[in-house]
């Protein structure tokens, strides 16, 4: 719920503190519909999901003037209804429902209501909202309501024997006994001495599980003898299929309560009994039976859903109370589904049947307040830790629940979406683009309130109560399990949260009451991160230790003591169980008194008709029923002081709540002071200690000081005598500089020589490339004729061949052949002459070669 809303209602419950002591005064019709138009505004607001702080001043005002007003309206049946209305709506929340209970003193109020209506309907109402208070509630059987209740309750259950024998209103009216009687010895000897006990179990024998509690508690082992575990599981889920069919949702938690009591059973030692019993078939068939009529039932809400959505705007809610009750449904079944996966966290089917639910029916089936079925999912997770696919489908869903914690901020569901949020980090180990920016909404949804005032120490609210802590600290946890996983991205900022001081507070805080186990579990994980603040946490509980215990611990200690000195020991006798003793006291003094009358009047001692006896004697007891009727009348009226003065000391024990909260902020900044003042005192010893170090250090410096001057004066004379050796310096170094230019100069003429005799080098070297081509051109022609010359000779070898062939032919061309060879031997000469002279013409160009190598080393010498 938003902040604004919040204050709205707020200042609609003051509005009614204000109107209400105006009707107490003055009941005139105009007072009247203020207050019922602030009651009505309350319960349409209350619908919407808001719950009252019990921890706040105002509500505790508010609640009280609303006692006050049951009392005075049970005759106008406008105001009584709105107040009726209210409590509906109040007892949803479970910390409200204890203080309706223990501290405002509503049940006997509503008790006398129930023997106050005659209709039906309302008869219902008011059993259904005694059902949620009396559940876990400690009466003692002692005050006078208690047994005008039970004397209603056992009449409404035995009413009417020819009608069907489990009706809602017998069934609301034996739940309420059950309630009453498990809790306190005293209301159960109070409901046996106003019925017979054989015939009473023989009415309620078709009541299911309810019968089988009432059994146990009245120790009628004949009725459930032949009831084993098995019976029980079975009749337990045939008793969720009736309230499924008629949607009476008041005995789901009495379901509830078994099956956490047969999973404690489980984990004791001797626990193979409860083992065999869930390993059984039927069981097994029980459960998914159990899935599959939640299945149906979830198919038929939304039939109903899709049928009244065209129709227009919803109507105004018939009554809170069937909202309400369709609420405690749902969440019942939740319930339920999370103790079967908690005792059978085995069973492969059971499993697949609810993967095959998926995540994203599971969360639209839980309407407004999703919480339950958040931690239903976190259980399955924690029960399959290898599953990661069922992981990564609860993934898929976080962006949809955030929108939801958008929404709706409350506490619960903040709480449970961090654990869900660690627990899927947790499994899959790593974390995607989804999970990192659903985390991210949900650090600035959650946080953005402390890290946004971080630098004041008052913008925190420190009286927030323990919803509120374990909302932060759940969170912190939760981002503390991503940081492990991906510290670049959680790590610093884990780290700023730990830094704060509202952080710090809450840490101390928890750990200082201890209330909340998995919470303290948790913190101890946070504890220890490197970075986390152990002394500023240490300081913040001493801190809390010595400024006293918190009211809640005061009312812990005096309900604690108050049941230690009632169940172990006797008290005296006073009040009601004073007229016990009287009436029990006369009738022995009756018996007692007849029977020495009989023994006298046989003996013959005295003479007395038996007709003055018995006037005597009535006489006697009519005087004691007077005496205990003035008794009763003054026990009620005690009764009452006793009320208001609970009342008076509830408002007086939240005013002193209310102040220790305004001074924890003050007690923060005294201690910030402190340790500031200290760490002053610290760094003032170090100043000092440093400036007495400082003139230690000067006085050295001093004395350096003139023994430098001594050393600056004779390094002066040196300057001196220096300055005139860099005088003469520079005199030879004009002189170099001189003679520097002249070797320029010189450097500079011998360039142009290179220059030079670098063109006359390219000009002999195009010459020699000449040369060498000419030279490759003749060994070419050379090789051309040479190849001409061989061709000839062996044309030459053929014909000499063919002549010695035809030689005994041809004998007469020998001497012209002679000749002929003659002559080409002369040829041969020629040109064997020829190539000496080109051999001559080669040796006389590589000369010609040397020569300009020659001349060239002498240009570059030069």
């Amino acid at each position: 719920m938003s902040s604004g809303r919040s204050v709205e209602l707020a200042e609609c419950i003051l509005e009614f503190n204000n109107h209400i002591q105006s009707y107490f005064i003055s009941s005139t019709y105009g007072n009247e519909t203020l207050v019922n138009r602030c009651l009505e505004k309350l319960l349409s607001d209350g619908a919407d999901g808001w719950t009252f702080d019990v921890n706040a001043y105002e509500v505790n005002v508010f609640f009280v003037n609303l006692h006050k007003l049951l009392s005075h309206s049970m005759k106008k049946s406008n105001l009584l209804w709105s107040v009726i209305g209210v409590l509906e709506v109040a007892v949803a929340e479970e910390e409200t429902r204890l203080a309706l209970v223990n501290s405002f003193r509503f049940l006997p109020l509503v008790s006398g209501l129930l023997l106050e209506v005659n209709t039906p309907e309302q008869q219902k109402r008011v059993l259904s909202l005694l059902h949620i208070l009396s559940y876990g509630a400690t009466a003692d059987g002692h005050e006078i309501y208690i047994e005008m209740l039970v004397q209603k309750l056992l009449g409404l259950i035995v009413q009417n024997r020819e009608k069907p024998k489990r009706g809602e209103i017998e069934q609301l009216a034996l739940s309420i006994l059950v309630n009453l009687c498990q809790q306190d010895i005293s209301n159960t000897f109070v409901l046996m001495r106003n019925t017979p006990i054989s015939e009473f179990c023989q009415r309620i024998q078709d009541f299911g599980l309810l019968a089988c509690k009432m059994y146990t508690v009245l120790e009628q082992n004949d009725h459930i003898k032949e009831m084993d575990l098995h019976y029980l599981l079975r009749m337990s889920f045939g008793e969720v299929r009736l309230i499924l069919a008629s949607k009476n949702s008041f005995s789901l938690r009495h379901v509830v309560d078994f099956l956490r009591y047969v999973k404690t059973l489980r984990d004791t030692q001797n626990s193979e009994p409860v083992r065999v019993a869930l390993t059984d078939e039927n069981f097994t068939k029980d459960v998914l039976a159990f899935l599959q009529d939640i299945e149906t039932y979830w198919s038929e809400q939304e039939k109903e859903a899709e049928t009244n959505s065209p129709g227009g705007p919803p109507k105004r809610c018939k009554t809170n109370a069937a909202k309400l009750r369709k609420d405690r449904t749902t969440d019942g079944l939740f319930d339920i589904l999370e103790c079967v996966v908690s005792l059978k966290p085995d069973d492969t089917e059971l499993y697949r049947k609810i993967c095959a639910i998926g995540p994203i029916r599971l969360i639209n089936n839980a309407q407004e307040d999703c919480s339950k079925a958040i931690t239903l999912l976190r259980t399955i997770l924690e029960n399959h830790p290898t599953d990661m696919g069922f992981a990564k489908e609860c993934s898929s869903v976080l962006n949809t629940l955030m929108d939801t914690i958008t929404n709706n901020n409350e506490e619960q569901l903040v709480a449970t979406f961090a654990r869900l949020l660690a627990t899927i980090g947790r499994m899959l180990n790593a974390t995607d683009d989804t999970i990192d920016a659903v985390a991210e909404r949900f650090y600035r949804h959650v946080f953005s309130n402390i890290l946004g005032q971080s630098g004041q120490v008052a913008a925190f609210d420190y009286s927030a109560g323990d919803r509120t802590a374990r909302k932060y600290l759940w969170s912190l946890h939760a981002f503390y399990e991503l940081s492990n996983i991906s510290p670049t991205l959680w790590y610093a900022k884990v780290v700023n949260l730990l830094k704060q001081k509202p952080i710090q507070f809450l840490i101390a805080k928890e750990l200082t009451s201890g209330r909340d186990i998995e919470m303290v579990e948790a913190i101890l994980q946070i504890t220890t991160a490197a970075d986390f603040p152990k002394r500023n946490v240490a300081l913040m509980i001493q801190m809390l230790k010595n400024s006293g215990p918190p009211v809640d611990a005061l009312k812990q200690q005096d309900l604690s003591s108050t049941t230690r000195n009632r169940v172990p020991q006797i008290p005296p006798p006073n009040g009601y169980s004073l007229l016990r003793a009287m009436s029990r006291n006369l009738e022995n003094r009756i018996n007692q008194a007849v029977e020495r009358i009989q023994d006298a009047k046989v003996a013959g001692l005295i003479n007395a008709e038996k007709a003055e006896l018995v006037e005597f004697y009535t006489y006697k007891i009519n005087m004691q029923a007077s005496l205990m009727n003035d008794l009763r009348h003054s026990l009620e009226a005690t009764t009452g002081q006793i009320t208001t003065l609970m009342h008076q000391n509830q408002l007086l024990m939240a005013e002193i709540e209310k102040s220790r909260k305004k001074n924890v902020p003050l007690l923060l900044k005294e201690s910030a002071l402190e340790n500031e003042n200290r760490l002053l005192g610290q760094e003032l010893a170090e100043m000092k200690l440093a400036a007495a170090s400082y003139d230690k250090k000067m006085n050295q410096l001093k004395q350096e000081q003139r023994e430098l001057h001594k050393k600056y004066s004779e390094k002066g004379e040196k300057c001196i005598k220096l300055a005139k050796e860099v005088e003469q310096l520079r005199t030879r170094d004009d002189k170099y500089e001189k003679e520097n230019k002249r070797l320029c100069l010189e450097l500079a003429a011998m360039t142009q020589n290179r220059d030079e005799s670098r063109k006359l080098l390219k000009v002999y070297e195009d010459e020699r490339q000449q040369l060498i081509e000419q030279r490759d051109a003749d060994r070419k022609t050379y090789d051309c004729k040479q190849r001409e010359l061989e061709r000839e000779i062996s044309k030459l070898k053929d014909l000499v061949q063919q002549l010695e062939a035809t030689l005994e032919q041809r004998d007469g061309t020998i001497v012209a052949l002679d000749k002929d060879k003659t002559v080409l031997r002369a040829k041969l000469k020629d040109s064997e002459e020829r190539i000496k002279q080109v051999e001559d013409e080669l040796k006389e160009n590589e000369n010609i070669k040397q020569a300009i190598y020659s001349l060239m080393n002498k240009n570059k010498k030069v």
